[in-house]
């Protein structure tokens, strides 16, 4: 289990610094460590029930809620408790003189009988909890547990009429012609994937009335979230033999035996199975060995919320799972009027504009439009009323409170309650974020790691936070956002985000002001999300004031309402201040106050300058400092930061030139810019000398890029991820050692063969992003010999400030090039592309290639100029039919309308570069003239 979780606490974190706090390192009052050992012993046994609660916290009771509650509580005022002694004390004293060690011991003394009398709290606390557990029968509640059998929330889905229903019958001719292939007789399996809401069921089910009577034995049957299999399975057989399922009723067969009976009825059967919402790869395994697999065109349809799921179910029919989509606009305000008006009239004008809000944060969920839709169906057509439900959602109040949204979230529940432990944590972490917020996923996933939330079981912390992420994208809690062709950010649907402020408000794990009226605040704020206050939660604000130093984490979103002193809290693992602009020196001048900070963001246009005290932050992983308009300045106590993993500033911030020779835990380092240095020489020596510790992604300037890789045998073995923010002349040499760079973003004025060269002998290469802004010389030949592992090439040729036509470009990939290459984007002008380029670039051998786009550049050029290029693409595809070739126009409002017009602007172009030309020589002549008169008269 993760450090720090939302099932307990932070226990686990706990255990380990009591555990350190025991060695030989620091030196306790006599009394302090038996107090500290039994603090150990009781926490330990305490994690267990908390392990044991959280396995059913679906059906904990109020008094198992509330003790869980207090322990969590419990266990971070010790760890916060341990974190100041641990601060304020210091460790390895071993390591002192003996001079040293005597005066240390008593300037730390305050401290030791500090813990002490803290410690003596904290046990009568743990003391009185232990009780209470064992007053209560706690653990023997865990053994006698009973399960509630509820009445699954998606039953009625496998019975409704669709009849009401919009938008079904595209999905259900896909579905169906997938299924209905007369010429593959193979057991077929087609995946339904798609969050809670989406329709899966009803799409499924629609299916099965329509084709179902085609099949000698059909059934169709729900998987609860945890798999009954022998209740499953005689479902099955009762709808496929009632004989048989009266034969087992009274023999009490198990599983194997209903296994054995259903495939002796199905052997040599032409069947089809409808599998509702499976929840694990497992339950997929075990379900699906009840059906034979046989040559009579048999099929299932299996519907999940889990891509990996869909993935194994599809294994075996080489598939590919049918992604259910949200309804379109159109199909959203169709089934919305639909519900509310019955008769299908249009909406009235006057709610027309609160509608379309409405059905925007609904995002195309058929069940949130049904729902908000019935509850609006027996109320008066009021826009106030409509308003008042469309400002409710999103904010944690209206799943919360409304009794007739428990359908939608218990539909939404069965999602949470299916995610381990620790992904619920970081699922929960999201309501810190506004809704409609695309939020970056590598940002997302730093704070979880600065939180605690996260445990390193092999291997990098970050790849347990990239596996934390990609398993709530397949379990469609959370949507990717694509920028470039990679996912860099991430949403949250309004109805889930709904659901987890309301989670969260009950587990008191963040504390979000978002404009709704805070009546009340925790006794204990520990994370703290503030987007819009104003006077609203004038109440919150004070106790946030009241019990500052409990809060963990603070992330600022509001521009210019209530401000915060963030002096005093010193729990604080993440300073998030991105929204708060008004900030000046003063205000962070005590930022060397919180101590325990991991993640650090200052976004101002008036800071001038960053603390010395910023060196206390002995923990900081993450500092970025971005906003700033004037000159921004780093002191020199930056290099005491040994623990700072990710830097980024912006380009005009000052930087000290010796500060990265005590970071060699420095991985990311972006937006450097050499000449905001007192000794640039210095600067790029230093970026030289980290590169050689552990330095993974670099983001730099081209000055810099010169110093580092100008020497051919340059050594940066750690390097993943270069991104080079300026134009460069050409390819640097050095570049050529760079054996693990596996991402490179380049920008070159010239690039001829050699830089082709230099590009394809980096081995590792999956992602190439290159700009040429001059001139290509020279055909490209992308041969067999380089390029092995490159999946996505965006090659942008663009001559900046010239519209005259140039030799035209060749590029062309020969046989067994690029084999891993998934996606070509092309950004091309049309006066550099001969007729020829398409028909040579060699798309003929583009086996895995998944995405072809050429983007036409229109800027300053003629229409005909562009239509021709486009009549070159068409040609190609001709040619080449296997390979769809995505063609789009850039900026087209920059185009010439004829050939007339841009031969105009040819000949003015060349008319002021003459004129120019002549005004150079004339002030360079007027110059030699100048010194020829200083030498003559010594001046």
């Amino acid at each position: 289990m993760a450090g720090v979780s939302t099932a307990t606490g932070a226990i686990s974190s706990l255990l380990g610094k009591l555990a350190t706090l025991l060695t030989n390192e620091y030196k306790l009052l006599a009394g302090v460590r038996k107090q500290i050992e039994f603090l150990q012993r009781e926490l330990s046994s305490m994690q267990v029930l908390l392990e044991r609660l959280a396995d059913m916290e679906e059906k904990l009771d109020a008094m198992a809620k509330d003790w869980r509650g207090k322990v969590r509580d419990l266990s971070y005022d010790i760890e916060d408790c341990i974190d100041r002694f641990m601060d304020r004390l210091g460790s390895g004293e071993a390591k002192r003189g003996f001079m040293k060690r005597t005066a240390h011991r008593l300037r730390t003394l305050w401290a030791r009988h500090d813990i002490a009398t803290q410690i003596k709290d904290l046990k009568a606390r743990v003391i009185e909890e232990s009780q209470r557990r064992d007053r209560y029968k706690l653990d023997e509640s865990c053994y006698t547990w009973t399960k509630i059998v509820d009445i699954d929330p998606r039953i009625t889905a496998l019975y409704e009429d669709v009849s009401g229903l919009v938008a079904i019958d595209g999905p259900v001719k896909d579905i169906t012609s997938l299924l209905m292939d007369d010429k593959e007789m193979q057991l077929k399996v087609v995946a339904i994937v798609g969050s809670g809401g989406l329709g899966k069921t009803t799409l499924a089910m629609e299916v099965y009335r329509k084709i179902g009577g085609d099949f000698q034995y059909r059934a169709s049957v729900s998987v609860s979230r945890t798999l009954d299999l022998e209740n499953l399975l005689k479902d099955i057989l009762s709808q496929i033999d009632k004989d048989a399922y009266g034969e087992c009723q009274s023999a009490g067969w198990g599983f194997q035996q209903l296994i054995r009976k259903i495939k002796q009825i199905l052997t040599g059967k032409r069947y089809f199975i409808v599998i509702d919402d499976v929840w694990k790869e497992q339950d997929w395994k075990m379900v699906k060995a009840a059906f034979s697999k046989n040559n009579n065109g048999s099929r299932i349809i299996a519907t999940t919320r889990i891509t990996g799921v869909a993935n194994l179910c599809c294994s075996n029919s080489g598939g590919q799972p049918y992604q259910m989509a949200p309804l379109n606009d159109v199909d959203s305000r169709r089934l919305f009027c639909k519900r509310i008006f019955y008769s299908g009239d249009p909406c009235p004008a006057d709610l027309e504009e609160v509608a379309t809000r409405i059905l925007k944060k609904c995002g195309g969920l058929p069940l949130a439009i049904i729902t908000f839709a019935s509850l609006l169906a027996g109320k008066a057509h009021d826009k106030d009323e409509w308003e008042r439900l469309q400002d409710s959602i999103g904010i944690g109040s209206l799943l919360e409170k409304d009794g007739n949204l428990k359908v939608m979230k218990d539909i939404l529940l069965l999602s949470y309650w299916n995610l381990p432990h620790h992904l619920k944590t970081c699922l929960l972490y999201l309501c810190i974020y506004p809704e409609d917020c695309n939020i970056s996923c590598e940002e997302l996933k730093w704070k979880w790691m600065a939180e605690g939330f996260l445990k390193r079981q092999c291997g990098h912390l970050d790849q347990a936070a990239q596996n934390c992420f990609n398993e709530l994208v397949n379990s469609n809690l959370i949507q990717p956002i694509e920028c470039d062709g990679s996912v860099q950010y991430c949403r949250v649907h309004d109805m889930v985000l709904d659901l987890i402020i309301s989670l969260s408000n009950e587990e008191n794990f963040a504390t979000v002001l978002n404009g709704f009226i805070c009546k009340s605040a925790p006794n204990k704020i520990r994370r703290l999300s503030m987007q819009s206050c104003g006077g609203k939660c004038n109440g919150t604000v004070r106790a946030i004031t009241e019990t500052k130093s409990h809060v963990r984490s603070l992330t600022m979103f509001q521009r210019g309402e209530r401000k915060i002193n963030i002096a005093g809290f010193h729990a604080l693992r993440v300073l998030d201040l991105e929204g708060y602009e008004w900030l000046e020196n003063k205000h962070v001048k005590n930022i060397g106050s919180s101590p325990q900070l991991r993640f650090l963001r200052i976004h101002s246009n008036k800071i001038t300058e960053i603390p010395s005290e910023i060196g206390k932050l002995q923990h900081l992983e993450t500092l970025v400092l971005d906003g700033s308009v004037s000159s921004l300045t780093l002191p020199s106590t930056m290099v005491h930061l040994h623990k700072l993993v990710r830097l980024f500033v912006s380009p005009n911030v000052r930087l000290p030139a010796d500060m990265f020779r005590g970071m060699q835990a420095l991985e990311v380092l972006q937006q450097v810019d050499i000449w905001r240095t007192s000794n640039p020489m210095r600067f790029a020596e230093e970026i030289r000398e980290l590169g050689k510790c552990n330095l993974r992604d670099l983001n730099t300037n081209r000055e810099i890029c010169w110093h580092l890789f100008r020497d051919p045998y340059c050594t940066f073995p750690y390097l993943q991820v270069l991104r080079i923010e300026t134009i460069v002349e050409e390819v640097p040499k050095g570049m050529a050692s760079l054996k693990n760079l596996t991402n490179l973003y380049l920008e070159v004025a010239e690039f001829d063969k050699e830089g082709l060269h230099i590009l394809m002998s980096m081995p590792s290469l999956a992602y190439l992003q290159l700009k040429v802004t001059s001139v290509v010389k020279g055909e490209l030949m992308i041969c067999t010999n380089g390029f092995n592992l490159l999946m996505e090439f965006r090659f942008a040729y663009l001559l900046l400030g010239s519209i005259e036509p140039t030799d035209g470009l060749q590029l062309t990939f020969s046989l067994g090039a690029v084999p891993a290459l998934r996606q070509l984007h092309l950004q091309l002008r049309p006066m550099v592309v001969l007729s020829e380029f398409f028909a040579n670039l060699g798309i003929e051998h583009f086996s895995g290639l998944t995405h072809l786009q050429v983007e036409i550049d229109c800027g300053r050029a003629a229409r005909g100029q562009v239509e021709a290029m486009e009549s070159y693409i068409e040609r190609a595809i001709e040619l080449h039919p296997g390979h769809k070739i995505h063609v789009s126009r850039i900026w087209e409002h920059c185009m010439f309308e004829d050939d007339m017009k841009w031969e105009e602007a040819v000949a003015k172009d060349r008319k002021e570069r003459e004129e120019l030309k002549i005004y150079i020589a004339k002030i360079q002549e007027e110059e030699r003239t100048r010194q020829n008169d200083r030498l003559v008269t010594g001046n």
